[in-house]
């Protein structure tokens, strides 16, 4: 079945990393069914700490829905995490000036492909700053940019053109 990855990439300043707060982020986005190819027309969210069971299985996933109009059920959930391999990972501001795409977290889509993700607005991502030990943990995107100060570091701290993709893992 189809694995996803969803990939971030943004200019960072002063700041060296970038992750969900906790393993409950809650993946907000657009799905379109692979059967008939309609995009859901809600904005559907996939949370780890969920789980509901699927039609004539004893699987689970965390996130089983019908298409609105094909009727076919769809599933969506999270790749297993391992002590190597973690639900969520953390985004390593590159060396380099120029940021790339990196992989935040790997989802198997049946009967699904996501289109668009946007951040939740109940979700949090945190940061480090590069200046002090300071740990910024509400970290909220408004159109595609955050910022701070560090006052522990006397420095601003910001990440600007946060943009993300879903790529075929």
């Amino acid at each position: 079945m189809p694995w996803f990855a969803l990939q971030v990439k943004a200019q960072f300043e002063n700041v060296n990393n970038l992750r969900p707060v906790d393993d409950s982020y809650r993946i907000f986005c657009k799905v379109k069914c692979t059967s008939c190819q309609e995009e859901h027309p809600n904005w559907v969210t996939i949370t780890k700490n969920e789980s509901a069971d699927l039609s004539g299985s004893r699987g689970q996933a965390n996130l089983v829905m019908r298409c609105q109009f094909c009727k076919k059920e769809s599933s969506a959930k999270f790749d297993e995490p391992t002590a190597k391999n973690p639900t969520f990972r953390v985004y390593e501001v590159p060396d380099s000036s120029a940021p790339d795409f990196q992989t935040l977290c790997q989802i198997e889509f049946r009967g699904l492909e996501p289109v668009l993700f946007q951040p939740d607005p109940d979700s949090y991502f945190a940061c480090d700053s590069t200046s002090s030990k300071s740990k910024f943990t509400e970290v909220q995107f408004e159109d595609g940019e955050w910022m701070d100060y560090d006052e522990a570091g006397s420095t601003e701290v910001s990440i600007m053109d946060f943009e993300t993709r879903w790529k075929r893992a």
